[in-house]
């Protein structure tokens, strides 16, 4: 594996590597489990007594066993006196417990949709959660919430006392869709024709440039992908892809030499190891529409970032940054390859929402 891997670093026998990776993609499915990183995430961080409790009643361990932007791949694996069927009974509390996660997750989004932050994905909602608590605050002070110094009655301004009409729905019209008062100094925005108050829209584009509606981009964002790094990218007309066998085989090749991490990463100054990513496109006209958004993806230094791996553990590593990518040749979404139909349109959707689209 190390002959290949350095094999690889070179961009030699790419034939031989490509093989490896599909055969990879076999072996048995009973003891994983795929999972939504931001769901993962949300668990760990939130709720470890949880999964702490069902690795002990279940005497499993779960670990993960893969990764991409999007997804995780858990193993499963009896430890110390397991039942027989501890697996399988492990497997489906696992995922039981995931999908009680992603209840949970939604609720959290769902608080702040009604404070104006729909524009923000679920991985966001936790840190919303804590930070957010003043735009909440801003509302009910909007709506004349008792209690709060916006609800007193007799002289407040027309922001702090709303008009209700006879159904009881609110007058949208002149509603901040940030803070639910009456919109002070308009600003409406150029693409979409959404409108906020001026202050609160430019507090919301501050921590995002994106319509806190639509989710319409505006401005182009840069990430803090390291800039030593390259993307090579040739084509296989031999390698056929499950569900695009009339065509052949882009093959992207993202390489990191060592760096040292510079103001925008968590830790400045900190030296990371370089590294090599690869990843498979269909070369159709649609694949080749994809290779060009990855381009200009990979020029904004959205590709990548600096973390910490999920698989390994350890920090101060190149890692993938939201932008999924498929890096396998088979095995379906559930190990990050082929066939998956909707796969190109799904990952244009997650380009565009960063602003990347065709010119």
């Amino acid at each position: 594996m190390k002959a290949l891997s350095f094999l690889m670093r070179l961009g030699l026998n790419r034939v031989s590597f490509v093989l490896s990776r599909m055969a990879a993609c076999g072996g048995n499915s009973k003891n994983k489990v795929t999972v939504a990183r931001h769901v993962w995430d949300f668990l760990t961080r939130e709720s470890p007594a949880k999964l702490l409790k069902l690795k002990e009643e279940n005497k499993v361990k779960v670990s993960i066993d893969g990764e991409t932007s999007d997804f995780y791949v858990l193993r499963l694996s009896t430890e110390g006196h397991a039942p027989p069927n501890g697996l399988y009974l492990g497997r489906k509390a696992l995922k039981a417990l995931l999908k009680e996660t992603e209840k949970e997750l939604k609720k959290v989004q769902r608080q702040y949709e009604l404070a104006g932050c729909m524009a923000f994905s679920d991985k966001n909602a936790t840190e919303l959660l804590y930070r957010g608590s003043g735009i909440a605050a801003r509302g009910q002070q909007a709506r004349g919430v008792p209690g709060s110094s916006g609800g007193a009655i007799g002289g407040g301004s027309s922001r702090e006392l709303r008009r209700e009409d006879p159904s009881g729905e609110d007058d949208q019209e002149n509603q901040c869709p940030i803070c639910l008062g009456e919109i002070q100094n308009i600003k409406t925005l150029e693409k979409c024709k959404h409108s906020f108050c001026e202050d609160c829209i430019t507090r919301a584009l501050q921590v995002k440039k994106a319509c806190p509606m639509c989710g319409r981009f505006y401005g182009q964002l840069v990430g803090n992908q390291p800039e030593n790094g390259k993307m090579l990218v040739s084509k296989d007309s031999s390698l056929l892809l499950p569900g695009y066998e009339k065509y052949g085989t882009i093959i992207i090749q993202y390489v990191f030499l060592p760096g040292i991490q510079g103001a925008e990463h968590p830790n400045p100054g900190v030296r990371y190891p370089g590294t090599t990513r690869v990843a498979y496109l269909p070369d159709c006209p649609e694949g080749n529409k994809v290779l060009a958004l990855f381009r200009k993806a990979f020029d904004q230094r959205l590709t990548f970032t600096i973390g910490t791996s999920m698989t390994t553990g350890r920090p101060n590593v190149i890692t993938w940054n939201d932008i999924h990518h498929k890096t396998n040749c088979s095995g379906g979404p559930q190990l990050f390859g082929y066939p998956d139909p909707t796969y190109l349109a799904r990952v244009q959707e997650e380009l565009r929402a960063k602003g990347i689209a065709e010119d």
